[in-house]
């Protein structure tokens, strides 16, 4: 029994419940994930059909025209429907050149959406009837691990932790690790192994176009062994890069390396949301300090609330053991999360920052050192208990929704 499949695609999650209500069904027959990254990474995980992706109005239409692309490339059995809360003046025809079956305007009702829906599903249940095999697998390539490691406050050690962990992830898994630089304005990671990038932003984005291995080598460079960093020159004027673009790059280097470890910017920009979607794990950086730990706090309520999964997120408390009338129990409890790596304070850490070389190769034996290892070790054997792709993509989404007993409208278009 092949059964539809409706997933909302973009935020508020009330856009899910709203679906729902002009489907008339209950909510759980509806996914939802929250960005266009997030449904691109649903569409090369799902081991069975989705037949539409409703597109919320707060999904922008370079976002909405990339994955459209997108869809078009790796899952053409699957139809796009684009909701706008306002006239949409020369979208359409844009729209249908890039494979979004409908453009539905929601100041005139919702009966339009529901029929765009409607018809969404009679067209992907056809097309689908009429193929001998869905070929999901074809799409799919060796997909590393992503680590992002955010702080939306300057100097918590968010590059310190990023730079060193790509070293200690390289050493414990023997394998070739990429790290890189998203703070387009001010990136420093390339300075903690004393070297400077040369490459330019346009030169990494376009490794997400079908780049060979040789040439995404060729556009980073191996600063310690088996690590491999991605990154342009400091530019405070730059403008960051396009989200779709950000993606691709970050799939590419995912394809060649067995871990990614990026170092977001300190924003929330478009680029920094679509490394989150692909991460695998999110460390929060914070200080002992009350500052720190309330921007920790407000980062991991924004993340939350966009609806990035809770177990995406660890907690790593940098200068751990510093006087300063706070611990990690207090940060415990502000946080109602775990701290999961406590870095103690050491004056070897600017002392390889002026090196140029990571404490984790100048000092492999310090106190530093071994937290930054024994981190690295615990997310690696985090993978390896659950091996990437072998998680049904809507059990890996908490709201994506189950796929069970259909009722109503979604039920009613069953094909046997």
């Amino acid at each position: 029994m092949s059964e539809a499949s409706v997933v909302a695609v973009g935020t508020p999650q009330t856009f899910r419940q709203q679906l729902a209500r002009v489907l008339e069904v209950e909510v759980d027959e509806v996914g939802w994930v929250q960005s266009p990254t997030a449904a691109e990474e649903l569409l090369i995980d799902a081991h069975h059909p989705i037949d539409v992706l409703v597109l919320s109005p707060e999904v922008k239409e370079p976002d909405a025209l990339g994955l459209a692309e997108f869809v078009g490339r790796t899952a053409p059995g699957t139809a796009i429907v684009l909701v706008r809360d306002h006239t949409w003046n020369g979208l359409l025809p844009a729209a249908m050149r890039a494979g979004i079956r409908d453009v539905v305007d929601m100041t005139q009702g919702t009966e339009e959406l529901r029929e765009a829906v409607e018809r969404a599903i009679v067209w992907a249940t056809n097309l689908r009837s009429q193929t001998v095999t869905r070929h999901a697998d074809a799409s799919r390539t060796t997909r590393g691990q992503v680590i992002s490691v955010f702080s939306s406050k300057g100097g918590s050690g968010k590059t310190f932790v990023t730079s060193n962990l790509a070293v200690a992830v390289a050493q414990v898994t023997n394998k070739d690790v990429a790290v890189v630089d998203l703070d387009v304005d001010m990136g420093d990671v390339f300075t903690y192994f004393g070297r400077e990038p040369t490459a330019s932003i346009q030169d990494l984005m376009a490794l997400g176009e079908g780049a060979t291995s040789e040439r995404i080598r060729e556009v980073g460079a191996e600063v310690a062994p088996g690590v491999w960093a991605f990154g342009a020159p400091p530019d405070p004027a730059a403008e960051p890069p396009a989200g779709e673009a950000v993606g691709k790059f970050l799939r590419a280097l995912r394809g060649e390396f067995a871990y990614t470890v990026v170092d977001a910017s300190v924003d929330y920009s478009d680029s920094a949301l679509v490394c989150f979607d692909l991460s695998d794990t999110i460390c929060l950086v914070t200080g002992l300090d009350v500052v720190g730990v309330k921007h920790l706090a407000k980062a991991l309520d924004t993340l939350l609330t966009i609806g990035l999964p809770r177990e995406r997120f660890r907690v790593v408390l940098n200068r751990a053991d510093s006087k300063v009338g706070l611990d990690a129990a207090d940060v415990e409890r502000v946080m109602k999360i775990q701290v999961d790596a406590m870095i103690p304070s050491s004056r070897l850490v600017p002392t390889s920052l002026n090196k140029g070389r990571p404490v984790v190769l100048d000092e492999p034996s310090s106190e530093v050192s071994r937290a930054i290892l024994h981190l690295a070790a615990r997310f690696t054997a985090e993978r390896e208990e659950t091996p990437a792709g072998e998680v049904d993509a809507f059990a890996a989404q908490p709201d994506a929704g189950r796929r069970g007993r259909r009722r109503g409208l979604l039920g009613a278009f069953s094909k046997s």
